[in-house]
């Protein structure tokens, strides 16, 4: 699992494995004493990407005047 990729159903890791039993398993012992936490909103490094990307075209668009 990532990081903003929201984890999948227990059915569809039934279909990624080929085995349901397996799948179910493998999400027990994967998610067994943990906590998930949902996110929602934009990421910090979506935000950085966007302002560096913006701040690029800001100084192409001073070249070009």
């Amino acid at each position: 699992m990532s990081p903003g990729e929201p984890v999948p159903l227990p059915v569809a890791w039934g279909r990624i494995f080929d085995d349901p039993m397996v799948a179910a398993a493998m999400l027990d012992r994967l998610l067994h004493r943990s906590v998930v936490f949902n996110i929602d909103g934009e990421s910090y490094r979506l935000r950085a990407h966007r302002a560096r990307a913006e701040a690029l075209r800001g100084k192409g668009a001073a070249r070009e005047s």
